[in-house]
């Protein structure tokens, strides 16, 4: 068993170091996270109470963030390997044994993954403790704590959210027959199973509870933080009903530009449709990105509205930079790093499509302006679902607090956006080049 692990670990190199590296980002973020508490427990009285603000909400965005993208990732892991499983079967492997395989090499990625990001974390955080609270006068002197007992909280969390998220695709690769995954069927479709449907009503509670219970006659700063959380929880039911709402948006916003405009539009367009699950995986993370960042924006600006109708001042609302770095820079470190592994792991399908077309009679160049309009088409998808989430969070907040409209940060969410567009295009660009440089029977050659 350990030797076909490790075969097929280094066999399919490219698809598990997308996962991979999203596990040693996922790692050094959730160091980052345990160390805060590890150096509130540990100081206890004035430090204790000053961190814990900042922890939670560090605690809850990465946690919501990194939920969503190890999942999506461990999922796709499974599915773009289909075929080999097949072939394992027909070789007399038991499908049981399948599954046990898939999730052994799941959980050693996920531990070595998320082992690594923390031995990366633990040299840096302490000056990052120190840069983002010098000015906190508590905190002047304080020696920062991160030791084997986060680590290995960390480490654990994180193989086990990776196991689970890859159940549901080593379940089917176990129990598809070999003959049909090996007719080279559609890539496997995004459903709605129940785990999901629990997880998106759950979701909506949570953010309806929140809602809910937002007071406006409160002090702003009481308000605060309470209406912080409300956007990542809207942007995390989004991402739970991905399976609904990812295509639909993607279908009605691509439908808007007609076919004929242009032939490398439309063969992009007909492959992020065909490849569902690999498009969801990609929109899916930078659509929380933009929405953490647009959200916290917005709601310091609409608040900073609310303290100026109150008090005639908008002092205290404004975002330093080592309080936006520590909140959503592991949450947008996580999401830029997934959306751009999702799309490099499956660059191998890709390639293979586009050396088809180029044997169709296609030019180098139509090939590359199909990728370029495929990773506009993720990040159209996912910032028109990030903005649609900070505008009703941000309408929750104006409501609550008497005002006319809230202060939507649109630059905010243009430059994530344009950033993880940035990245996809890097990850579909970069492979597609280099196997435009092979010949095209070595490319279609059959596995």
């Amino acid at each position: 068993m350990i030797r076909l692990v490790l075969s097929d670990l280094t066999m399919n190199a490219r698809v598990w170091l997308g996962v991979l590296t999203v596990t040693v980002a996922t790692g050094a973020v959730g160091a980052i996270a345990a160390g805060l508490l590890e150096t509130g427990s540990a100081h206890g009285g004035r430090v204790q109470e000053g961190l814990a603000g900042a922890t939670a909400a560090v605690i809850l965005f990465t946690a919501v963030t990194a939920l969503i993208v190890l999942n999506g990732t461990a999922d796709q892991t499974v599915a773009l390997q289909q075929r080999g499983y097949a072939l394992w079967q027909l070789v007399g492997i038991r499908p049981a044994f399948v599954a046990l395989v898939v999730l052994t090499q799941l959980g050693i990625v996920g531990a070595v993954g998320a082992l690594v990001g923390c031995l990366v974390a633990i040299p840096t955080f302490p000056s990052l403790f120190r840069w983002v609270f010098r000015e906190w006068p508590d905190m002047r002197g304080i020696s920062p704590h991160l030791g084997p007992g986060g680590v290995l909280v960390v480490v654990t969390a994180v193989a086990l959210v990776v196991l689970v998220g890859g159940i549901r695709g080593a379940r089917h690769a176990s129990r598809t027959p070999p003959i049909t995954a090996l007719r080279d069927p559609e890539p496997p479709r995004v459903t709605m199973g129940w785990p999901r449907v629990v997880l998106t009503a759950a979701a909506l509670g949570g953010t309806i509870t929140l809602a809910v219970n937002l007071d406006g006659d409160a002090s702003l700063s009481a308000f605060s933080g309470q209406a912080i959380l409300l956007t990542p929880l809207i942007a995390g039911t989004l991402a739970a009903a991905g399976p609904l709402v990812f295509p639909s948006v993607l279908r009605a916003w691509t439908s808007l530009i007609p076919p004929s405009a242009s032939a490398s539009w439309f063969l992009a367009r007909t492959s992020a449709r065909y490849r569902l699950s690999q498009s969801s995986a990609a929109v899916g993370p930078l659509m929380v990105a933009i929405a953490l960042a647009g959200g916290l924006y917005t709601t310091g600006a609409t608040l900073a509205a609310a303290q100026a109708a109150r008090t005639g001042r908008s002092e205290g609302f404004d975002l330093a930079p080592e309080s936006v770095v520590i909140l959503l820079g592991g949450p947008l470190l996580l999401s830029a790093v997934t959306a751009a592994a999702t799309v490099f792991m499956s660059a191998h399908a890709r390639e293979r499509e586009f050396a088809l077309i180029q044997a169709a009679g296609s030019t180098r160049g139509a090939i590359l302006l199909t990728a370029l309009w495929e990773a506009m088409i993720y990040a159209v998808t996912a910032a028109l679902l990030g903005t649609v989430a900070t505008i009703l969070g941000g309408f929750v907040i104006a409501a609550e607090l008497s005002l006319p409209f809230s202060t939507v940060s649109f630059a905010t969410i243009g430059w994530v956006a344009g950033g993880g567009f940035v990245l996809i295009l890097a990850a579909i660009v970069v492979p597609t080049t280099a196997a435009l440089r092979h010949e095209l029977p070595r490319t279609l050659a059959t596995e």
